[in-house]
């Protein structure tokens, strides 16, 4: 179908705005009296079973813009990286399969800036859709990152929708982004509404990926229609209880979509809303032969065995970053060995695969990329005992939530106790089977995105870097590639490097 995208610019000062003028009754009787939403996200890997959907997403698109009148179908992002695909195209094969489904519009979340910002502004000319991130600012040219807009409306069946996404200011840190900057969201919605309600659109949608306490007020004050939240990682207790509204639509996993019907009263109001699991819909032809031609590429390029499980492995994601990890202990001391520093520290985020390995199954090099897809490198410091404390306890703040900072190592142990305050969990430190030196310098090998302070590092950001052993120091996979080449048959183990003393009482 023809849709129209008009980008829209905010020009000058903010704009007084009176949210309970957002909408007038006579605006929205004017609109067209029902719409329908196909809305779905976090597709990052096409070789997954539960993410790679994009064959059963198609036929259900299809089958909706036949069955009603007037479909739009928004793509929440979640989806350019990572992947073992990705870490080779920056996620254009993403783009190429969007745009065969054509969806009207997609949302950028943290996700699209797995590879920085402007390899997105590649993947937006890329698109045959447009790509919006409201409140997102290059620092360089004090505007929108190029080819990013900051709302787009759509026309179609006498019908325009107006779309605005947001991000949450955390991008920064975890993806280490130094030249974009995150405008306040609450401030952003306000003005990209306003200009769009000057624009006469019927319907506003706001997605974001991040569970903003003030989205059920604006839908209530009416400066929103409908809202749309895509982050099904999310694991906040209050997930539920901050987006309980009837137009405040949850995706809650991967590979489902949500398929929502509204229609006009004096407001636009859900009459049905179902989130569909994609693997029961059969898949279309045309576009799964074009996930096989992918993945006969990546196969082409990685499925080489390497090396042979020896015990039964797992990667599952509450695993990586909760406890110690046979499979990420194999890495880190990958790193220390090469590095040759007294200690190492990666974050359980770092691992990807969220997989379980048996025992006697073969490894390929496509298993090591899923699991390490981003092209991070090694990095060694020197830090001070306190330094490096002051490094676990940032690793360990957000430990409830399970988030990726969660700190593995080698060459030393911790004890913690995961029910004390955040800054206040880390009990026991040893470095080869020594009490740690508070006062001592240490050298610690670690990523170069946990080096310049990602996922809240900042006490490795902070500290002296080591002169690189290479111009071009190698990356992480490739450093565990050639360490299970080198073995072969590999049986990574837990050693009590890491113990958290609220389980086991000691």
């Amino acid at each position: 179908m023809r849709f129209t995208v008009k980008l829209i610019l905010f020009i000058g000062t903010l704009l007084a705005f009176k949210v309970g003028d957002a909408l007038s009754d006579e605006q929205v009787s004017s609109a067209q009296e029902s719409v329908t939403f196909v809305l779905t996200a976090d597709m990052p890997n096409i070789s997954d079973a539960r993410s790679g959907r994009y064959a059963n997403l198609q036929t259900l698109v299809k089958q909706q813009r036949r069955s009603s009148d007037t479909v739009f179908f928004i793509f929440g992002g979640g989806s350019i990286g990572p992947s073992a695909l990705a870490s080779f195209d920056r996620g254009s094969h993403i783009i190429d399969i969007l745009n065969s489904l054509e969806p009207d519009v997609m949302g950028v979340t943290k996700r699209e800036f797995s590879f920085y910002e402007d390899e997105l502004s590649l993947r937006s000319y890329e698109a045959a859709f447009p790509l919006v991130a409201s409140n997102a600012l290059d620092k360089r040219f004090g505007r929108s990152p190029d080819g990013l807009h900051t709302s787009v409306i759509i026309e179609k069946d006498q019908l325009t929708l107006g779309v605005i996404s947001v991000l949450h200011e955390r991008v920064i840190e975890e993806y280490q982004l130094s030249d974009i900057s995150i405008t306040p969201p609450q401030k952003a919605i306000m003005e990209e509404s306003k200009l769009l309600r000057q624009q006469g659109v019927d319907i506003i949608l706001l997605h974001y990926s991040y569970p903003f306490r003030f989205i059920n007020s604006m839908l209530n004050k009416r400066v929103i229609d409908v809202a749309f939240i895509t982050d099904s990682r999310i694991e906040e207790e209050s997930l539920f209880e901050s987006t309980r509204h009837p137009n405040n639509m949850v995706l809650t996993q991967q590979g489902t979509a949500i398929i929502a019907s509204f229609k006009k009263d004096i407001a636009w109001k859900a009459v049905s809303y179902v989130e569909q699991p994609l693997d029961e819909i059969t898949t279309d032809a045309q576009i799964d032969q074009q996930l096989i031609e992918y993945e006969a590429r990546l196969k082409r390029l990685l499925n080489i065995q390497i090396g042979e499980w020896k015990v039964d492995v797992s990667t599952r994601r509450n695993k990586v970053r909760s406890e110690e990890s046979p499979f990420v202990n194999f890495v880190t001391d990958a790193i220390k060995r090469y590095a040759n520093t007294d200690i190492a520290l990666i974050n359980g985020g770092s691992i990807r695969g969220d997989k379980s390995y048996t025992s006697e199954s073969p490894i390929t090099r496509q298993d090591v990329i899923i699991e390490l897809p981003f092209r991070s490198h090694v990095v060694s410091l020197e830090m001070t005992g306190a330094q490096i404390i002051q490094a676990l306890e940032e690793g360990l703040s957000q430990y409830q939530s399970l988030k990726g900072g969660f700190p593995h190592v080698s060459g030393m142990s911790y004890t913690f106790d995961s029910t004390a305050k955040a800054f206040q969990r880390v009990k026991k430190v040893t470095i080869n089977g020594r009490s740690i030196d508070r006062t001592k310098l240490y050298s610690l090998a670690t990523s170069n995105f946990l080096a310049n302070g990602g996922d809240g590092y900042y006490a490795l950001k902070n500290s002296q870097r080591r002169n690189a052993q290479s111009t071009r120091p190698p990356q992480i996979s490739d450093l565990v590639m050639q360490a299970i080449v080198e073995q072969y048959d590999i049986k990574p183990t837990v050693n009590n490097r890491i113990r958290d003393v609220s389980r086991d009482g000691k």
